[in-house]
């Protein structure tokens, strides 16, 4: 048995090499203990049901069983378990049948030591985690994100890149100024490759790498030391200047950087990566509403119906989940109606298509509802802010007259990974 306090590793792989070398990497961590080895996925989840381990490091091609319906399995048996899925292949396909299953963390192999320590370290304070929110869930009285001292964060993403998220975001926040006076901040979740700081023409010595390498001191002056201020009162988190520094901000720092500023501001929008990885999701989960954005090809109408498959089995609410028509122009020979059959959701709201102009004032470093505030566009973009605004001041009541569906609500806040157990 392991020792009382060290994470408890199941380790599953068909290959017996693989499975030593994988212990071997293990055996001198003090906080980490390997129980178990199996051979199988049938073997694993027997194993799994008799050690109850924290973590399981699963290997995703196994005979008889394989890692996808093993994980499927663990997880309906062992709903504490947390798993980490292995594969020699990084294909999105093989990442979101994995997240589909319950995995929390998806490695590709060959695996460094030092991202095996990470990743089972991250997915063990995960499962810590969510002792914790149910037990303040439990306790709590009153609503948190749509109440009256907490903000509402506003997530701008599409599982499809080039559909126009971060033109959208940032109009939307000046949008959000404008028509509210209240305090707006627009936060550059593309940590990579942010565009927000050339879209709004700024620039700054301080971006969220300067909180993320701070983090432990997070306060509200550093974080309005880091903000930079644009010409329409809107805060603005720039990303990175490189894609290195992009690298060493984890989701982690996102979320507590997030909730600290969902303290400070009455609308946090963020620009969010199209991506299913940790730090994107880590900010779909902190969200109060996810706009999702698509656009009449078919290629987005598939990546639009699969994200929402996933948003599903994550258990985001429906209120959660605003999908809007981007660049919207009857033209492309498909119909909204078909596109709402096919993905079983309804498309709550429509921008019109304004390709030239929404490129011409990036290039300017005006968002559009400045300079062209006549223009369809813009009055789409506007509608859209109307709505969400519009949300918040009845989230509160809608909460007290509807607790079954404020506890989802409340869930989805608490933390991706650390709630993802799969209902099958």
């Amino acid at each position: 048995m392991a020792e009382q306090g060290k994470i408890r590793v199941l380790i599953v792989d068909d290959i017996a090499e693989t499975r030593d070398n994988l212990e071997k990497l293990l055996f001198f961590e003090k906080d980490i203990e390997v129980v178990a080895k199996a051979s199988t996925g049938r073997e694993a989840v027997a194993l799994s049901k008799q050690y109850q381990p924290d973590v399981v490091l699963m290997d995703i091609n196994m005979p008889d069983m394989d890692g996808i319906a093993a994980t499927e399995a663990m997880i309906s048996q062992v709903p504490t378990t947390q798993v980490i899925m292995m594969s020699v292949q990084g294909e999105q396909d093989y990442l979101r049948r994995s997240m589909l299953a319950g995995a929390r963390e998806f490695l590709i192999k060959p695996i460094s030591a030092e991202d095996l320590y990470n990743a089972i370290r991250h997915v063990y304070r995960l499962r810590t985690t969510q002792r914790v929110a149910v037990a303040a869930s439990t306790t709590e009285t009153g609503g948190d994100g749509g109440g009256p001292d907490h903000g509402q964060i506003i997530a701008v993403f599409s599982p499809k890149g080039g559909v126009g998220t971060s033109s959208i975001a940032a109009n939307l926040a000046v949008t959000l100024r404008q028509q509210t006076n209240k305090k707006v901040a627009l936060v550059d979740g593309n940590l990579i490759l942010g565009d927000l700081g050339v879209i709004m023409n700024m620039v700054s010595n301080k971006t969220v790498a300067d909180l993320a390498n701070r983090i432990a001191e997070l306060d509200r002056d550093l974080l309005y030391d880091v903000l930079a201020t644009h010409t329409t009162q809107v805060k603005v988190m720039l990303a990175p200047p490189n894609p290195q520094m992009g690298e060493l901000v984890t989701s982690d720092h996102l979320r507590a950087i997030l909730d600290m500023m969902r303290k400070e501001f009455d609308y946090v929008v963020v620009d969010t990566p199209s991506s299913f990885q940790d730090r994107a999701l880590a900010i779909l989960d902190m969200a109060d509403r996810i706009a999702v954005l698509m656009t009449l090809e078919m290629t987005c109408i598939k990546n639009i119906k699969l994200f929402l498959e996933v948003a599903e089995l994550l258990e985001y609410s429906q209120e959660k989940i605003l999908l809007v028509l981007n660049k919207a122009d009857s033209r492309l020979g498909i119909r909204v109606e078909n596109v709402e059959e096919t993905i079983r959701h309804k498309v709550t709201h429509q921008i019109a298509n304004a390709a030239h102009e929404m490129t011409l004032a990036i290039n300017q470093g005006l968002p559009m509802v400045i300079e062209k505030r006549g223009h369809q566009t813009a009055k789409d973009i506007a509608k859209l802010a109307a709505i969400l605004s519009d949300d918040q001041s009845g989230a509160s009541t809608k909460k007290d007259k509807d607790s079954p569906s404020s506890e989802p609500a409340q869930a989805n806040r608490g933390g991706l990974f650390s709630r993802l157990i799969a209902k099958r």
